[in-house]
């Protein structure tokens, strides 16, 4: 399946960010969307009835962010409820510190999260060398959300060495992040039609959790607003 994140659209009222998603529903084939970091996403907002994606600490509740924490149980009961009264596909999740937790504590951690919470949980392969998940070494026996960009960061935009290692975890992955940046900064820029990826998009999406966190440069008018103001 294709969706969207919030992330690419964020910065506007959620309201406005909803009616986005509605307008590029048909020209980008979305069959859901991943709330995410960009703009609160209120747990008694009515969102579309589509299957949703819970994307790390994105839920907020009276103006209060609920944050999800690994290593906090009781944080997790906001997202399970969420779950059992949404149509919620799957949670993904940032691959904490690795002073945080040692591999068998956190694969642990990552089982009994996916207990209560009911539905998949998926950890995201991170930019830089102090998280869990950032080289292929540091990855943990769980299934993986891959962002295509954090993986450019691991090789300084080198675009062949990053489609070589996100083609070799495949196996191991369930959930995949579409975006662009420099090599440097994961800085979400649109995403460019001859990107290394656009290839393999029809195969992935029939395969796995596919979501654009930032946007095709077809739609750069919906951009999330920060990005827009440079």
């Amino acid at each position: 399946m294709l969706g969207l994140s919030i992330t690419a659209i964020g910065l506007r009222p959620l309201p406005d960010c909803l009616t986005i998603f509605d307008e590029l529903r048909q020209p980008l084939q979305l069959d859901f969307l991943e709330l995410a970091i960009g703009s609160p996403c209120d747990v008694d907002v009515p969102y579309p009835n589509v299957p949703l994606i819970l994307h790390d600490s994105c839920l907020y509740r009276n103006g209060f962010r609920c944050r999800l924490m690994l290593n906090e149980p009781r944080s997790w009961k906001p997202y399970a409820e969420f779950a059992r009264s949404h149509n919620v596909a799957a949670l993904s999740l940032h691959a904490p510190l690795r002073k945080e937790f040692d591999r068998t504590q956190l694969e642990d951690a990552l089982k009994a999260l996916e207990e209560i919470v009911q539905v998949p949980v998926y950890m995201e392969v991170m930019p830089s060398p102090e998280y869990w998940c950032s080289s292929v070494d540091t990855l943990v026996n769980h299934s993986l959300l891959l962002d295509v960009s954090h993986v450019l960061i691991w090789h300084q935009g080198g675009q062949v060495r990053t489609e070589e290692t996100c083609l070799g975890m495949l196996d191991r992955v369930r959930a995949i992040h579409l975006s662009h940046n420099n090599g440097r900064s994961d800085a979400h820029d649109l995403i460019p039609t001859e990107i290394w990826f656009a290839s393999y998009l029809n195969d992935w999406k029939n395969q796995y959790l596919v979501t654009y966190e930032s946007l095709p440069e077809t739609q750069a008018a919906y951009e999330r607003l920060d990005k827009r103001r440079r």
